[in-house]
């Protein structure tokens, strides 16, 4: 959200289904937040809501369940719509989807991945070292808390605690 932010995103919309990680996404600038909710169809709502307003990028960390209904809610909003780059990052939520081919056919949606071999090894390698620049003059805020080398174990298994977890090693 804050890179998205830093690169001159307009407006930022967080998903996800913890309640509270939404909330902290909030607090560091997310315009909006959809929560991921078991229900398809207010789920697909929601993702028409949003895309009736614009969306141009949706960059995606979870496929799964949530990435086959916000392809369909985008494809839903008709002729109307701007062209939509869904670059696909991760699998949180699952390896696979379903996609009806007429979400295609009916959207202009550009699917593509992030990683090595969707970029140019040399553009991604700079794209990496002007964030890695930026991350002190943007002022990023990055959630961890710190714990002793010690407790590798522990602070792997948790599960719970969605901050990222900075291991030291005490002199």
């Amino acid at each position: 959200m804050q890179i998205a932010k830093h690169l001159g995103a307009g407006k930022v919309i967080a998903t996800g289904r913890n309640a509270e990680a939404l909330r902290a996404v909030e607090a560091l600038g997310a315009d909006a937040t959809v929560r991921l909710v078991e229900d398809d169809d207010a789920l697909e709502e929601s993702f028409k809501a949003q895309f009736a307003e614009r969306v141009d990028v949706v960059i995606d960390y979870l496929w799964g369940r949530s990435a086959e209904r916000l392809l369909i809610a985008a494809a839903k909003i008709g002729a109307d719509a701007v062209p939509i780059r869904f670059v696909q990052i991760g699998s949180v939520s699952g390896a696979d989807i379903t996609l009806p081919s007429a979400v295609l056919r009916a959207s202009a949606i550009e699917l593509m991945g992030s990683g090595l071999g969707s970029i140019a090894f040399d553009r991604l390698t700079h794209a990496i070292g002007e964030l890695l620049r930026a991350t002190v003059s943007a002022g990023f805020t990055i959630a961890t808390h710190s714990m002793p080398l010690s407790q590798v174990a522990q602070a792997w298994s948790n599960k719970e605690d969605s901050r990222r977890t900075v291991l030291t090693i005490g002199l």
